[in-house]
């Protein structure tokens, strides 16, 4: 259920579409005024203009004419962060029903429309943000914009299309718990977070959803589903013209003002504190590892990004190699910081069979807890420092990841330098940045361990005197 809708009343936008799809690819393939090309030497970014429209909405363009095609990616400021108590899944609600009608198409005009374009719209609400994406042929590209606006601003919220995508979140929800991996990450979130709105499932709780009104759609979206909260990419081979018609389109679009949230600090974390879910006849204990991790504009950012690919961020790493290779507990066992607006986790995750779930957890804590206090050697840090390097050309090779990356970038303030300079400050990097980087994040004593198998596992953890809940 990745979506999206939007509305506007603009009778000549499909002529001036099509005016501006029919442009020759020579006027589309000129930058134009405004464009800039960050970076230097060898390496620079693909060309690309910001503009700041009067009701706030931040507009980044990008010329891209190696494909006949044009595409729009909405980044609005809004996630769990912005429901109020009590109303889980009120963010992603009201996401879901953009594309179920607006004032002047319902649901299945607005399906048909962008099935005759070959496209489709793709909301992914989250945490911080929620996303909406869609693309077409420059043929196209009048009808999309249309679509794509109309989605956007002018969401009818009928009452029957509001149960509908009630049912199908509850739904999707049931099946998490027949997801043992699923199942565990929500639960560890939960234990690790607290009241904070990180803990709770993007689509809510089923007891939330079923208190959610039409009112609380309706206020949710006027309050934050707002230009002055949002940025918009365009990527594609259009020109002069097309920008323009962007422009007018979403100049129509209201601003309101944004009102602050507060939120609950997650609990402190003072010792190891071990979380078992019991449920009768399950197969493998999967297993979670985790404490809180840093925000996203953390100035250890990219050492921690490094520090972790040695201890358990790709195949040859310290995790990896103790816990899966050397003593066969595992197929697969991964550590990663989950950075976010707030400060996120970070986590080690990995299943066993049930009869080695007390040792895979012992195995695990010794291997983190051995790298935090000694550190990565000289070699590991080479090699993350080339598994970095070498990955990153994929975050920027088409137009589209390099918009999403600007998007990203500005929503949490980070400069565009970290892209332009990123292979030169990993090259930077050496072992005792990395190892005192990861020492400043995280503390080997103060884990929370969330383990989730059959009952016979429990006789194994009574060391750490763990709290059980039962499960059906």
């Amino acid at each position: 259920m990745k979506r999206l809708s939007l509305v506007i009343t603009l009778p000549l936008i499909c002529s001036a579409m099509v005016a501006c799809s029919s442009s020759s690819k020579k006027d589309a393939a000129k930058p134009g005024q405004g464009y800039v090309q960050k970076g230097s030497g060898s390496f620079k970014l693909q060309p690309y203009k910001e503009v700041v429209l009067e009701n706030g909405l931040k507009i980044i363009y990008i010329r891209d004419t190696s494909l006949p095609r044009v595409s729009f990616t909405l980044l609005m400021k809004t996630g769990n962060v912005q429901e109020p108590a009590g109303k889980a899944g009120l963010n992603a609600l009201t996401s879901y029903m953009l594309e179920q009608g607006t004032q002047s198409r319902d649901a299945l005009k607005i399906a048909d429309e962008f099935g005759q374009l070959g496209a489709s719209v793709d909301i992914s609400p989250g945490y911080d943000v929620t996303t909406l994406y869609s693309d077409s042929l420059i043929t196209g590209s009048g009808t999309l914009l249309d679509l794509f606006a109309d989605v956007t601003m002018n969401p009818a919220f009928k009452d029957a299309e509001i149960s509908r995508i009630r049912s199908q979140m509850l739904a999707n929800l049931q099946k998490k718990v027949d997801n043992p991996s699923a199942y565990a990450d929500d639960k560890m979130d939960q234990f690790l977070y607290g009241n904070h709105p990180y803990s709770r499932d993007v689509n809510g709780t089923p007891e939330a959803l079923r208190s959610i009104t039409k009112q609380d759609i309706i206020k949710h979206y006027l309050t934050f589903f707002r230009p002055n909260n949002a940025s918009l990419a365009v990527v594609g081979s259009f020109n002069d013209e097309f920008e323009k018609t962007v422009q007018d389109v979403f100049s129509k679009w209201t601003k309101r003002t944004i009102p602050a949230v507060t939120t609950e600090a997650p609990p402190a974390i003072d010792a190891l504190k071990v979380k078992l879910i019991v449920k009768k006849g399950l197969q493998q204990t999967q297993i979670r590892v985790a404490q809180l991790g840093i925000a996203r504009k953390n100035e250890d950012y990219l050492r921690l990004r490094l520090g972790n690919e040695a201890l358990g961020g790709s195949f040859a790493s310290r995790l990896n190699q103790k816990v899966r290779d050397d003593l066969g507990l595992t197929y697969s066992i991964y550590s990663f910081f989950d950075v976010r607006k707030d400060r996120g986790s970070f986590e080690v995750s990995t299943f066993t069979k049930n009869e080695t779930a007390g040792k895979t957890l012992e195995e695990t804590l010794k291997v983190v807890t051995d790298y935090v206090t000694a550190g990565a050697q000289d070699p590991e840090v080479a090699a993350a420092r080339s598994q970095l390097v070498g990955q990153f050309p994929r975050a920027i090779e088409t137009a589209d990841r390099l918009a999403y990356n600007l998007l990203s970038l500005d929503f949490y303030g980070i400069p565009v330098d970290y892209l332009t300079d990123f292979n030169k400050n990993v090259g930077k990097i050496n072992a005792k940045d990395a190892n005192a980087s990861i020492q400043r994040a995280l503390n080997p004593n103060n884990f929370k361990v969330l383990v989730y198998g059959d009952e016979k596992i429990i006789s194994q953890f009574e060391k750490y005197k763990p709290e059980i809940e039962r499960v059906k």
